[in-house]
């Protein structure tokens, strides 16, 4: 890799992890895509040299920074050695990178089906043990709903928000979800809005794979997906292989399933979602990515009205995320978790008034502090759906590790 002192590397959206590596405590690099099956490791004390692999310095910036920083002359071709080893695990975006993610991308979409990617992990990969463990989170003796009287109720749901937390963290606010959602009527299509993760380079990213799960395979809907892309005047699923490993859309997919299997043939648009609250600003900063989010929705809303189809959205959303494990420099106590959900509970609030731009205010006068990664599937569900109402039905957290950094969740219904 023959590199220009004015080139300015930029590190791939890879997730950091501490490991163990030949007796040392070093950083993994883990590749959401995983488009190497090199892993590679690094010292603690690269870390500073890694965060200025952000498109913005040249070689000859980091080279001053980290001179200055160790207190020696540090050479060009340290630091080139590390990036050969980066670019040849596809961590750096360039032609590399990029000609390996189409290739995955095509290999892909040749599949007949995206396979369940956390079956056996936040779930059973047995369907009648899966079925069993699904049901207890709607049993009242754990503290559920009860089992749902399917269709029982005259009012259909437009949107829903469930959790995408591990299911048998957050199963009773997923069973209290999907319970509101089956006593209504029932839709033709479930839009399934959820966060990407790994980031998505373009906010948005459509899938075009029938989602298998234990208890059998979804169809995505094909007309949907292609008015989808005739909107927007592009493929609306150009970066599909996030959908690989993603988990957010697989386990409402188990849901939907678990209540409608034999009951009610329905079909799925499943779509990641990555933007900021800075996008809302208002300045002229990111306009060009907010005109771009609000075609989008419009694209989404003009396709679902010409299938011709009833339609819901469900947003696969998580809410706050604190503690150690997300970066904070605390361990929480009950007292944080407490004023967490006051916080949500006010945050859902402008929800239940359909009120999204003082929902987005909301995060953005924090400065999006409690980390809500379901920002992105809420906001784009309620500028594509149309609704008259809404009702908060359940708000509850789960700890996460031994340090108690925990995850804020909740459910809602809009009719």
């Amino acid at each position: 890799m023959n590199i220009a002192p004015d080139y300015k590397p930029k590190l791939r959206n890879v997730e950091p992890f501490a490991a163990a590596y030949q007796g040392r405590n070093v950083i993994g690099l883990k590749d959401p895509l995983r488009l190497s099956e090199k892993m590679v490791f690094v010292p603690h004390e690269t870390l500073p040299l890694l965060a200025m692999f952000d498109g913005a310095h040249t070689l000859r910036d980091i080279q001053a920074a980290l001179t200055a920083r160790a207190g020696r002359i540090v050479f060009l071709d340290e630091i080139q050695g590390i990036l050969d080893i980066l670019n040849q695990a596809y961590l750096l975006e360039g032609p590399a990178a990029d000609d390996a993610v189409r290739k995955k991308t095509q290999e892909y979409r040749d599949r007949p089906f995206r396979p369940a990617s956390h079956a056996g992990i936040s779930y059973s990969d047995d369907p009648e043990k899966l079925t069993q463990e699904l049901d207890a989170f709607f049993d009242p003796a754990n503290g559920g709903p009860g089992k749902p009287d399917l269709f029982s109720q005259p009012r259909r749901p437009v949107g829903l928000v469930a959790p995408h937390i591990d299911i048998r963290a957050g199963g009773l606010s997923f069973a209290r979800a999907y319970h509101a959602l089956a006593t209504g009527q029932p839709s033709d299509v479930y839009v399934i809005l959820g966060t990407g993760h790994a980031g998505v380079q373009n906010m948005f990213t459509a899938g075009t794979l029938d989602f298998q799960t234990p208890l059998g395979t979804a169809k995505v809907d094909s007309r949907i997906i292609s008015l989808l892309s005739k909107e927007l005047g592009k493929d609306a699923a150009e970066e599909e292989i996030l959908h690989e490993t993603e988990h957010v859309i697989e386990f409402q997919v188990v849901f939907l399933q678990h209540l409608f299997r034999d009951r009610h043939d329905f079909t799925i648009v499943p779509v990641l979602c990555s933007l900021s609250h800075r996008i809302f600003d208002s300045n002229d900063s990111f306009s060009e990515q907010k005109q771009a989010f609000y075609a989008f929705c419009s694209a989404l809303r003009n396709a679902c009205r010409q299938s011709g189809k009833t339609v819901c959205f469900i947003a696969s959303a998580d809410l706050d995320h604190i503690g150690p494990r997300y970066g904070d420099q605390f361990v929480p106590h009950q007292a944080a978790v407490n004023a967490s959900l006051e916080k949500d509970g006010e945050m859902l609030g402008y929800l239940r008034q359909l009120s999204v731009d003082s929902f987005i205010r909301c995060i953005a006068s924090e400065g999006d502090a409690r980390r809500v990664c379901g920002f992105s599937p809420i906001v784009t569900m309620m500028h594509a759906m149309e609704a008259s109402r809404a009702e908060t039905l359940s708000l509850d957290f789960a700890y996460v590790d031994d340090r108690k950094s925990f995850v804020t969740f909740g459910a809602m219904v809009f009719y």
